[in-house]
């Protein structure tokens, strides 16, 4: 039964990523989500190793900062006369949680993973938990077939064939916008800091943001607008609020 179901696991990531997985405990833990205790569970997942620990959390702590490096190599390369606003904008819209658990559900990652079976009749959490696991699985490509495999995957899997790269780019995003929602709402107090790095023709704006009296970000740029955007930009990662934008 083992070899099985570790067979048939093999071939449906082979179909899922392109690529063919070696180390299989790596994908069973990126597919594996921290709601299951009893590893005995359902599905592929009877052949999960019996460990506390044994989730998706810290494949998906690696896989973002893969997914992140490669996207923003793949904005630079397509976009070479786009300024760095333009081009942090474009990633926050590829990686957010939002857009990250659709790719989930469009590659069918979801219908491989163990986790408690309550939260299959919840979608909204289900987005998330696809999002991460997404991730994690960036992650396990990564540590079994190295940057080249996963960096393949993410260009031309996630984006060459599930992403709409005009569409994201037709849709304005304000992280400013979505960030003072946000301060609104838990009434947070938000200031500004502005000064003038250099008072020559070449003049940057040095913005930092302040909330409760605490410095936030400080971002530098010609122009202030987009250092404030810039700004909420890391503010809104930082609070997760990506499913707002």
């Amino acid at each position: 039964m083992f070899l099985n179901s570790s067979n048939n696991l093999r071939k449906k990531i082979r179909l899922l990523t392109g690529i063919r997985p070696v180390r299989l405990t790596i994908y069973k833990e990126a597919l594996t989500h921290s709601s299951v205790v009893d590893n005995s569970s359902n599905s592929v997942k009877s052949t999960l190793p019996k460990s506390a620990n044994f989730n998706n959390e810290r494949l998906e702590f690696l896989g973002d900062a893969i997914l992140d490096a490669v996207v923003a190599e793949v904005l630079f390369n397509r976009f070479p006369y786009r300024d760095e606003g333009f081009l942090t904008e474009m990633r926050t819209r590829i990686v957010n949680r939002e857009q990250m658990g659709d790719l989930a559900f469009k590659i069918g990652l979801i219908e491989l993973m163990d986790m408690k079976s309550e939260l299959t009749k919840n979608p909204s959490a289900l987005k998330g938990i696809g999002g991460n696991a997404l991730e994690a699985l960036i992650g396990a490509i990564y540590l079994d077939r190295g940057y080249t495999k996963a960096a393949w995957f993410i260009r031309h899997r996630l984006i060459g064939q599930y992403l709409d790269m005009d569409k994201l780019m037709s849709t304005a995003v304000s992280h400013k916008a979505v960030f003072m929602k946000w301060a609104q709402k838990q009434q947070k107090t938000v200031e500004w800091n502005y000064e003038i790095t250099d008072g020559t023709k070449n003049e940057k704006h040095s913005v930092t943001l302040i909330v409760d009296g605490e410095p936030w970000y400080t971002e530098i740029n010609k122009s202030r607008k987009k250092a404030e955007e810039l700004c909420c930009e890391k503010a809104c990662r930082k609070l997760d609020l990506s499913h707002a934008l």
